[in-house]
């Protein structure tokens, strides 16, 4: 099926690690063990976190035995010091699945500062035994980690965990409940469900990339030479004919997480032994097998159906029960970023004690650990500002160790965030802000607003009598994805001038700016549309266009026509019928600096980032698919807008 690809690695900036000859790797892997602490020293100069007083001493790695048998591979790394006398010392906990010897590198780093750190490779994954549940063990497990810590001779009372993404989620499964934590700090991460409330699309290409790695990780002790990528993953990403989406309006699926609400893993366990058939099931050890079936019907199938507000294992969490100071890490172009804000703000709002006066946010400019905007290389905001974050070394120091001197800005407003365009820090205690006015911005053209080179225009006077615009969406000839909220593929604010040549692409531009607008919070699109088809897609994105040409995406959102009612109040569209539709693009911060353009493009598809709409509705075609003829309709009756929220004081 090569000549279906619409797109390659190489433009997705899918990485697969090279196969490095052996002594290379065994190079690697002796400075790993013996030159992190170095290392440790060198970062501390350039990340300016101050100097490592502690030489390290890592002992050999030790299997925790879990009560159901399971084996946790686990390493303990200790200031010498504390070794030597055996004395007492607050513990960082890293709870992770990608290898723990690959980031053996945070042990040494913690130590380094003073804290024991362990760091331990989760359920099913590293060399650790067991079966992986896809987060469905990670409270239980990391509750008897915890317990097992508060054993140990160094243990002073106090215990913090670290880490980012996946063992970020391990942390916010400790989060509420638990009188053994005293801080956390889960840096970009969230424990409410990614595959819900996306206009009713699946996240695809996020999606095959959380498959592809849950498939590395169970599949080997250590890192792998070169990343696993099967024939199924590498169509996913480069063949549109994996994407599309043709469900019938009302699916069956033979279990849903929210049944699942209430139970304990070992009742989890008995259901999926019952669906998948499973003889002598044992949770201790691994069977790849079944596991690669359960995660294919999570994730590929959607055999499983993804129906709660939170991801598996936090469908009993508490937030009023969430007691522990959070510092969440985060950046406007990461994947979890609007799940990740919107936890935050249940936690200042319902948490209780020192986790609602003390909780913190940090928004940087970042994708998912890597640069997301084009001047993220400024060194207050850049990549390295993320890691010195991501250690979170001071806000470990103020809680773990009782050095009040560590955070400086402990009493001020609890969300600091980056200011795209300004380039400069902001504070607030109130999201959306207080001093923002949300100001429609319409479309317009004569009817010819296809590509850049069109006649769309954009501006703040309704529009009275004006042709709408068209063009045809063809499921076989998507828009390929560039940048955006993404993980696996090409992440953050990218050029967006391949996709703005294009016919299907439709392109509205305000003129150069006479001033500077800076917008700052949530940012939502009122499209009157219609289709040819009876189910189809309509994607918006939000792009910074700079005087000489280049436009980098600011946000990016679509909507599935038969959800424009919600996700749980499907039904299809009359062809050629008008129709409301409301798209939420997510929050951002950016200014745009005078003689800059803001621009929308609209469109019906945004691959791989999106599945694909077949445009059938759920029935039946021999190609498995029809063309669609769009329209984008603009005029006194349907004035498509844009709502953006604007700072009323402007700097």
């Amino acid at each position: 099926m090569k000549n279906n690809y619409v797109t390659n690695f190489s433009y997705l900036k899918v990485v697969v690690r090279p196969n490095f000859p052996k002594f290379i790797k065994k190079f690697y892997s002796i400075f790993r063990d013996h030159g992190s602490l170095p290392l440790v020293k060198i970062l501390a100069i350039i990340l300016r976190s101050g100097f490592p007083k502690y030489g390290v001493k890592r002992y050999p790695e030790y299997m925790l035995k879990l009560r159901d048998g399971t084996r946790l591979a686990t390493d303990i790394y200790v200031p010498k010091e504390v070794f030597k006398k055996k004395s007492k010392c607050p513990t960082i906990l890293v709870r992770l699945p990608y290898w723990k010897n690959s980031l053996c590198f945070l042990g040494y780093a913690y130590a380094a500062y003073g804290f024991v750190a362990i760091i331990q490779d989760i359920r099913g994954t590293g060399h650790s035994s067991g079966f992986n549940y896809y987060l469905f063990t990670e409270r239980d497990d990391g509750l008897e980690t915890l317990e097992w810590i508060s054993k140990q001779y160094w243990y002073n009372g106090k215990i913090g965990m670290g880490g980012a993404s996946y063992f970020g989620i391990t942390q916010l499964a400790l989060s509420w409940d638990n009188n053994y934590l005293t801080c956390i700090a889960p840096a970009i991460t969230s424990s409410l469900n990614l595959w819900k409330n996306n206009g009713g699309l699946q996240i695809h290409a996020l999606t095959t990339s959380i498959y592809r790695i849950m498939v590395n990780v169970t599949s080997h002790r250590d890192a792998p030479n070169v990343d696993k990528l099967t024939y199924l993953m590498q169509e996913r990403y480069l063949n549109p004919k994996y994407a599309l989406f043709n469900d019938p309006l009302k699916k069956k699926t033979r279990i849903k997480l929210s049944q699942l609400k209430g139970k304990s893993i070992e009742e989890v366990q008995d259901l999926l032994i019952a669906y998948y058939k499973i003889n002598n099931f044992n949770p201790s050890k691994r069977n790849l097998k079944v596991y690669f079936k359960f995660l294919n019907n999570f994730l590929i199938t959607q055999g499983l159906d993804k129906d709660t507000h939170r991801m598996p294992g936090f469908l009993d969490m508490d937030i009023k029960k969430f007691s522990q100071p959070t510092f969440m890490l985060t950046g406007w172009q990461d994947m979890f970023f609007e799940k990740q804000l919107e936890e935050f703000l249940d936690i200042k709002a319902n948490a209780i004690g020192i986790a609602k006066k003390y909780s913190k946010m940090l928004i940087g400019s970042w994708a998912h650990a890597a640069i997301g905007h084009p001047e993220s290389f400024i060194s207050n905001a850049g990549i390295a500002r993320f890691f010195k974050e991501f250690l979170s070394l001071a806000w470990n120091r103020y809680w773990l160790m009782d050095d009040k001197h560590a955070l400086s800005d402990i009493e001020t407003p609890s969300i600091k965030y980056w200011v795209m365009g300004r380039n400069k820090w902001s504070y607030t205690d109130n999201w959306p802000l207080n001093d923002v006015k949300y100001k429609k911005i319409y479309i317009h053209s004569s009817g010819n607003a296809n590509s850049r080179k069109g006649d769309g225009r954009l501006d703040f006077d309704k529009p009275v009598e004006e042709l709408e615009d068209n063009y045809i969406f063809d499921p076989m000839d998507p828009v390929i994805t560039k940048g955006g909220r993404n993980l696996g593929i090409l992440k953050g604010a990218r050029n967006q001038k391949d996709a703005e040549k294009r016919k299907d692409v439709l392109v509205y531009s305000t003129e150069p700016l006479e001033y500077g607008v800076e917008i700052t919070g949530p940012v939502k699109m009122i499209l009157f549309a219609s289709s040819s088809a009876k189910d189809t897609d309509f994607m918006v994105k939000l792009v910074d266009v700079y005087p000489r040409g280049k436009a980098i995406n600011i946000l990016d959102a679509g909507i599935r026509a038969r959800y424009r009612n919600g996700e749980e109040n499907s039904s299809l569209i009359e062809p050629d019928k008008v129709y409301k539709f409301e798209i939420d693009l997510g929050n951002t911060s950016n200014y745009f600096r005078k003689r800059h353009r803001i621009r929308i493009q609209i469109t019906s598809s945004n691959f791989p980032r999106f599945d694909i709409n077949s445009n059938l509705g759920g029935e039946k075609n021999p190609r498995d698919y029809i063309i669609a003829e769009q329209k984008i309709f603009h005029n006194q009756i349907y004035p498509s807008h844009l709502i953006i929220p604007i700072i009323t004081k402007q700097k």
